[in-house]
């Protein structure tokens, strides 16, 4: 069963301009209020770290560029 892929609202991926050195992989772009209004809505995606909630994000590479999705793995105990 294939994982649903998760985009934050909010925030944008741009591919670096051609004339821009080799180490700039691209730009990001936030609305911080879009963005903060889609993690009010999605508290289920956050995750407790050092007592602050905390949001995981993958970055990826794919066709189009580089993008953000949402980290959705959860560590589950194994038991034998």
């Amino acid at each position: 069963m294939k994982k649903e892929t998760i985009y934050p609202r909010g925030m944008r991926v741009f591919p670096k301009n051609e004339k821009q050195p080799d180490f700039v992989l691209g730009s990001l772009i936030i609305t911080p209020t879009d963005f903060s209004q889609w993690v009010a809505e999605n508290q289920q995606y956050l995750n407790d770290y050092n007592g602050s909630k905390q949001l995981k994000l993958q970055i990826l590479n794919g066709d189009k560029g580089i993008y953000f999705t949402v980290d959705t793995y959860k560590k589950t105990e194994t038991v034998f």
